[in-house]
């Protein structure tokens, strides 16, 4: 059986741009111990898609190498081996990464723990909101009724609420209104925004659109004596805030 001479020890998630020369310093110092004595292990190598470091391994302590890998797979090395081989777990844990130690045939010859993020499993609150959309659809079930709202920040929202809710809901159909109640929120890994997975709709408020014309129309109809340049009262106002 062919000696294995060189090793990699890929650390996931990370590269040499990113991570300290201190960290990797730290990184190799417990490695150095979970391997036992250094004189023979180089450093060959490092690659820049993840940090991984290649050693190559001289003739006289392959063997010793090799022996202390099976010792650290089997649980039997020495204990200071054992305590640098947690010591490392421990690191990636606070780097929320995971790590190997490939032999040349790209075979991981030496275990850690993985601290990866779990991806397949968002995140998932429950927890009172409220939003504005287009009340479109509603229909009734056994013991409550359903309503979809289109909404301009989620999308469609599927919601649930009371049938004493949705009789007074009814007459908002087409139109837009705003909800309150209690939702399940999903994080998006893809946009980082939050969707609504499901509402309970416990009250609601119509909601009238006006155009940017009207709204000025009906400022301009209130009685209020407005200064000629309001801008400029507007930053002297502010102004004196900041200065109080």
């Amino acid at each position: 059986m062919k000696n294995i001479t060189q090793y990699t020890f890929r650390i996931q998630n990370i590269t040499p741009e990113t991570m300290p020369f201190e960290r990797i310093l730290a990184y190799y110092q417990n490695l150095l111990t979970m391997l036992g004595d250094g004189s023979g292990i180089h450093l060959t190598e490092i690659f820049e898609s993840s940090h991984a470091s290649a050693f190559k391994i001289d003739p006289s302590c392959v063997k010793q190498v090799s022996n202390r890998v099976k010792e650290l797979s089997s649980g039997n090395a020495p204990p200071a081996a054992l305590k640098a081989r947690t010591a490392i777990g421990e690191m990636l844990r606070e780097d929320q990464t995971s790590a190997s130690f490939e032999d040349e045939r790209g075979n991981n010859v030496i275990n850690f723990p993985s601290f990866l993020p779990d991806v397949s499993k968002p995140m998932r609150i429950t927890d009172t909101g409220t939003f504005i959309g287009e009340l479109y659809h509603i229909s009734g079930a056994k013991s409550d009724a359903r309503v979809r709202i289109l909404t301009e920040e989620y999308g469609v929202v599927f919601c649930s609420t009371t049938k004493e809710i949705a009789i007074k809901i009814r007459n908002y159909l087409f139109e837009q209104i705003k909800v309150s109640g209690r939702g399940q929120w999903t994080l998006n890994p893809d946009t980082k925004l939050w969707d609504i997975g499901s509402f309970v709709i416990t009250d609601f408020t119509p909601v009238k659109r006006e155009s940017l014309r009207k709204v000025v129309e009906n400022l301009r109809g209130l009685d209020i004596d407005w200064p000629e340049d309001t801008l400029v009262e507007i930053d002297k106002l502010n102004r004196e805030h900041d200065a109080a």
